[in-house]
């Protein structure tokens, strides 16, 4: 639902809001599209043509006819599908076919304007310039880069020589998985994401898949590779007791914890350590890495402590009722123990609800700079503080009234 439009009125203005230099209107990038303001402009000019009976002379003895009605079936398949497109997905990535159709309709709806051979010519450079000029504006072959690749490995990390001469099952529990590390690993390695994965026990989609690829891990030696997360190291810079907590719960739903006693050891990373706009200080630099530590597979019965992440289910469950479509029930699981806190994620809306210890409730969309305050807990389980769904930041409206 990321680029879904929340109103009938941003359906009907997409074409238009396509257009806008910003990012996360069709397509996660800035990329302006004007082809499709083009084709509305051009076509108010054709159909004033054609109700007119003012076609150009020059079209007279071949476009009048058959041309036309080809020009105009285009048009109308590319209006059509642009109803299915935005109530399905409004993803840019599934409506190549449109996007790939614009351009060709643009041109023969500019052969059909009453207007001379040059003007018309003149039209089709004019949008040919124009839509070059905001492609190279927006630069979007860098848009995607966290780090720039300049020297071998794809992605540094000090994982030393025993990751190259000894296989094993690498977990990672991020949203980024960082597989750009699997080259540096051994051939026979096995990589897996937990981040969203369906828990074996669970009615998950691909939790039977998860379940198979971990019970093979059984067999070698599973280990832990996680970013580091920022204040929450130890001196050492190994994870201290609030985050080892947090991290443990996460494994448990999929049978794993760390080993006892737990070992873990850091690893630096030079990539991860130029993440960051270059603001981050020596020190930050210093301990941007990633945590290695040793797993364990839990024997099949084995009871999981579920009190870790469900201390505020109750002010999880007022947000999810109060605003379903951006927090849908149970959201992508448990809630994770945060530093004085919980947070939950609901990543097909790219949302994550926070409930502090101090009874403070915010909210964040992931497009968003700041969170926003909902309100205190007892408020929020009693609805006396509820989630404004018409209004979230970074996300309602067009383009140019999106508020950060």
């Amino acid at each position: 639902m990321r680029f879904q439009p929340d109103t009938w009125l941003e359906a009907a203005l997409r074409p238009l809001a396509m257009a806008a230099a910003d990012a996360h209107v069709y397509v996660e990038i800035m990329a302006p599209d004007f082809r499709f303001v083009f084709a509305l402009a051009l076509a108010l000019g054709v159909l004033g043509a054609l109700l007119f009976r003012r076609v150009p002379r020059d079209a007279a003895r071949g476009l009048e006819g058959p041309r036309v009605r080809v020009v105009l079936v285009l048009l109308a398949v590319l209006a059509l599908a642009f109803v299915p497109w935005l109530a399905v997905t409004g993803n840019g990535r599934y409506f190549m076919a449109g996007l790939l159709l614009a351009g060709p309709v643009c041109v023969g709806l500019a052969c059909l304007l009453p207007v001379t051979k040059a003007m018309r010519l003149a039209i089709v450079v004019g949008m040919v310039a124009l839509q070059a000029f905001a492609v190279q504006q927006s630069a979007p072959l860098r848009a995607w880069g966290l780090a720039a690749w300049t020297e071998p490995p794809y992605f540094h990390v000090d994982l030393g020589a025993e990751a190259k001469a000894d296989p094993a099952t690498y977990v990672t529990l991020s949203a980024i998985t960082y597989s750009l590390i699997a080259p540096s690993l051994h051939p026979r390695s096995r990589w897996i994401s937990l981040h969203n994965a369906g828990a074996p026990d669970s009615a998950a989609h691909d939790a039977r898949r998860t379940a198979a690829f971990l019970d093979q891990a059984e067999k070698g030696r599973i280990v832990l590779l996680v970013p580091v997360v920022a204040g929450m190291l130890t001196p050492d810079r190994l994870p201290n007791d609030q985050v080892s907590q947090a991290i443990a719960g996460q494994l448990a739903r999929y049978r794993l914890a760390f080993s006892q006693p737990q070992s873990c050891r850091f690893l630096a990373s030079r990539t991860l350590a130029s993440m960051g706009l270059g603001e981050k200080s020596e020190e930050q630099r210093a301990s941007s890495g990633f945590w290695l530590c040793e797993l364990v597979r839990l024997p099949r019965g084995t009871r999981v402590d579920d009190s870790i992440g469900t201390r505020h289910d109750d002010v999880f469950k007022a947000l999810e009722s109060q605003c379903a479509r951006f927090f849908p029930a149970g959201g992508d699981g448990a809630s994770v123990a945060i530093r004085s806190g919980e947070v939950r994620s609901y990543h097909q809306a790219e949302m994550k609800a926070y409930v502090y210890d101090n009874g403070e409730v915010y909210y964040k969309y992931n497009r968003a700079l700041n969170a926003v305050r909902i309100g205190l807990a007892p408020d929020v389980v009693a609805g006396r503080s509820r989630i404004d769904c018409a209004n979230i930041p970074g996300r309602t409206g067009l383009p140019w009234n999106r508020g950060f």
